[in-house]
């Protein structure tokens, strides 16, 4: 058997096989952020691959993107202006310490002055109650949100 003197070995075969390996992680991760359920990503995948993925492995690759999703949420707004903003809330049923509740996703759309539209952030509230929207909007001012 061969022995390298620094240690290290890789063939591009090996990068290629990771390649392929990092786009099927992607391809799973963006199913389930289009609405694709964990359990039908999981069929999906095996049925295209022979490979059995359980929607957990699904679940916990998710999980990876929680903070990149975070970081993007809570990013700073101070450095651009955005003359109009567009909100809007959609309610949703989610699961909560094991009990369904209707809860209200609130969103706002930053328009620029070069009329680019940029989702600003996104939280959830209890309902679209006054509370509700106040509390969002103070957190998107204490993001730096400005020039409206």
């Amino acid at each position: 058997m061969p022995r390298l003197r620094s240690g290290k070995f890789s063939t591009e075969l090996f990068a290629r096989y990771q390649r392929s390996e990092q786009a099927l992680l992607l391809a799973m991760m963006e199913m389930v952020i289009h609405g694709v359920s964990t359990r039908k990503v999981a069929a999906i995948t095996e049925e295209l691959c022979g490979e059995e993925f359980s929607k957990s492995t699904v679940s916990e690759l998710c999980k990876r993107l929680d903070p990149v999703v975070q970081g993007w949420n809570e990013r700073s707004l101070k450095d651009k202006e955005y003359p109009f903003a567009i909100v809007d809330a959609m309610v949703l049923k989610i699961r909560e310490d094991g009990r369904v509740r209707s809860r209200a996703a609130l969103i706002a759309t930053g328009v620029g002055e070069d009329g680019y539209r940029e989702v600003l952030g996104m939280r959830i509230g209890d309902s679209e109650s006054e509370a509700s929207w106040s509390a969002f909007f103070g957190w998107l001012k204490d993001r730096g949100l400005h020039g409206l």
